[in-house]
């Protein structure tokens, strides 16, 4: 079949193709027969089965995606301002924590659109009296989804009152931010 110089692979296929002719070579001279009909009942449950397991796996890939995305980012600027990045408005308490390690002190609030926090919980800094230059937004029709706190303008003891009011049937959103002396009292929902 092959000379000893032959690889085994070479053998292999010397031998496949053997088997191959000698088999087209009885069919021929049986004479076509056709081929045994199949069941397809036996193959579509498990066509079925597959199809759903896979369904199943992408789905449970897309939810464990998500919810090991971060709800949101928090870094600190060359001008030592603190970028703060909102994906997902959850986890108010891992915000609040985060930039406090920015040396940021927060009281940070997520609520449903309907909701909002009972009033006076804190000595607010008048409007007229907050720094403009607390907070910077991006410019108006830019797609960024930051916004950055200097805090020099955060006097020792004073907290910043980041309050958002969600929409997630609208992704839409209403930001507070406000200033306070002293610490925050939690938030109390009432309707809005």
């Amino acid at each position: 079949m092959g000379t000893p110089e032959m690889t085994f692979e070479d053998r292999l296929l010397d031998e496949l193709k053997l088997v191959v002719a000698t088999r087209s070579a009885a069919v021929t001279a049986a004479g076509a027969a056709p081929a045994p009909a199949r069941s397809t009942r036996r193959r579509r449950p498990v066509a079925v089965a597959a199809v759903a397991a896979a369904s199943a796996a992408a789905l449970g890939a897309v939810l464990i995606t998500q919810l090991n995305q971060p709800a949101y980012a928090v870094s600190r600027d060359d001008d030592g301002s603190v970028r703060v990045s909102i994906f997902d408005y959850r986890a108010p308490d891992g915000l609040r924590a985060r930039l406090a390690a920015f040396g940021v002190r927060a009281q940070v609030d997520f609520l449903p659109f309907d909701r909002t926090c009972r009033e006076p919980r804190a000595d607010y800094v008048p409007a007229a009296a907050m720094p403009l230059a607390l907070v910077e937004w991006p410019e108006p029709g830019r797609n960024d989804s930051y916004f950055r706190i200097h805090p020099q303008y955060i006097a020792p003891g004073q907290t910043l009152v980041y309050t958002v009011r969600v929409n997630r049937k609208a992704h839409d959103q209403r930001a507070a931010i406000r200033l306070a002396n002293g610490p925050v009292a939690a938030c109390d929902q009432v309707p809005a």
